[in-house]
């Protein structure tokens, strides 16, 4: 966690303040941020930003967020970037689960200047940093690591997404136990499309973790893509390695430093051969048998591994005034106009919406326009123009009618039919 660049961060964005740098990568920027309760914030608004606010008094609290932004220097290169960052928005909303951050609010309009989407912050640890600064694990963390990332792959494939990226730097050992992060490289495993952005042959990911169909072709990568990283990410919690120094190969890895019980695990997910890995069922059973072996229940193994977390004191510490109450007037004032910023200068009312009652009073206050006068009658001919088609005989003069409104404005019709369906499902954000 690294001080704001007061030259290159903003401060705020949409209704968050940054407090902090979490980390970058090849295409964003993650902030420690907290949400600013604000008085008077309209629905509008928040189905614009796709806020979902939390129950109870949780939502007049300050609360820690994480915001990921896309790096600036890709916003004036090619689209796909913005594109694959929508795609990263997407995947993060479609998985629910204790083991994945829930999505709190995102920008992703490609007009928007930057876009951007907030997730819960989990405090904690990264497995990385764990193992590197407090040592390996015994078999009751070990095993509860590798049961709580069995559930967040579960959760991933049952919405039909790969991760294609799981390794220990992305695995975050939260209050809750861990927490898998960064959809950076998710996709859908039934893709088959002229959309993908992933193309033949591409290699993306990080090597040591990845296997080797992945190192040769991601795009076409299946399930068991993700389950060779889960093994690999286990294999650094007892090693303190990865399997493989640079990137992954045919031969097996060394197993020096793995104790005989780990291997039948271990030995099944490491091949080379993904049709050869066993499914995510059968590394939990795999799991569940090592606990057995050892005297161990699921519930105890996850105590030991809270309890080596809590001990090692590696959480790392936001700003001591990220909570502070009340929030200083000036970030709220900051967080405001950013909000107005983003809203179109459009009148009548937001988005072109205006409130019901308000049309009512303004016809109310108009006064009858005069009636105009009659027309004249037209004048008959009476001897009509000759033609070489018989033509029915002119129509009568017909009353006058009053004038048609005018519609909205399609941009306007179109916002407005987003910001309806938005409601029409907000419970689900």
């Amino acid at each position: 966690m690294k001080p704001l660049d007061t030259d290159a961060d903003p401060r705020v964005v949409g209704p968050f303040e940054l407090l902090a740098r979490l980390g970058e990568g090849g295409m964003g920027v993650a902030y420690l941020a907290r949400r600013i309760p604000l008085d008077g914030l309209s629905d509008e608004l928040a189905a614009a930003y796709n806020l979902v606010e939390p129950d109870g008094d949780a939502a007049e609290e300050p609360r820690l967020v994480v915001v990921k932004m896309i790096q600036p220097k890709l916003l004036d290169g090619e689209p796909q970037y913005r594109e694959r960052f929508g795609r990263e928005i997407d995947a993060v909303r479609a998985v629910v689960s204790g083991r994945v951050p829930a999505l709190i609010a995102f920008e992703e309009d490609p007009a928007a200047e930057r876009p951007w989407f907030a997730m819960d912050y989990i405090a904690g640890p990264s497995l990385h940093t764990m193992i590197k600064e407090s040592g390996t694990f015994g078999v009751g963390p070990y095993a509860a690591l590798g049961l709580a990332l069995v559930e967040a792959l579960q959760a991933i494939h049952g919405t039909k997404l790969l991760h294609r990226d799981l390794k220990p730097s992305n695995v975050v050992l939260g209050p809750d136990g861990p927490v898998v992060l960064d959809f950076g490289l998710a996709v859908l495993s039934e893709r088959q499309s002229s959309a993908a952005l992933t193309q033949t042959g591409d290699r993306m990911g990080t090597r040591p973790y990845m296997p080797v169909e992945q190192l040769r072709d991601t795009k076409h990568v299946k399930e068991p893509a993700d389950v060779y990283a889960l093994g690999a990410t286990l294999f650094f919690a007892l090693t303190g390695r990865p399997p493989y120094p640079v990137m992954p190969l045919m031969l097996p890895p060394k197993w020096d430093g793995v104790d005989t019980a780990y291997l039948p695990l271990l030995a099944q997910i490491l091949v080379a051969n993904p049709l050869q890995r066993p499914d995510l069922d059968a590394v939990r059973e795999s799991l569940l048998t090592l606990l057995a072996d050892a005297d161990l229940t699921p519930e105890l193994a996850a105590e030991q591994l809270s309890a080596l977390v809590e001990s090692a004191a590696l959480t790392p510490q936001p700003p001591s005034d990220a909570l502070a109450d009340p929030v200083a007037p000036e970030v709220q004032e900051l967080v405001r106009q950013a909000m107005d910023a983003d809203l179109p200068d459009m009148d009548p009312g937001f988005y072109g919406i205006v409130d019901t009652d308000e049309i009512e009073l303004a016809v109310d206050e108009i006064e009858p326009a005069p009636e105009p006068p009659a027309p004249a009658p037209a004048p008959v001919d009476p001897q009509p123009t000759p033609t070489s088609y018989p033509l029915p005989p002119p129509r009568p003069p017909q009353e006058p009618q009053p004038p048609v409104p005018q519609a909205p404005p399609r941009a306007a019709q179109k916002i407005a039919a987003e910001l309806r369906k938005r409601y029409a499902h907000r419970g689900t954000l």
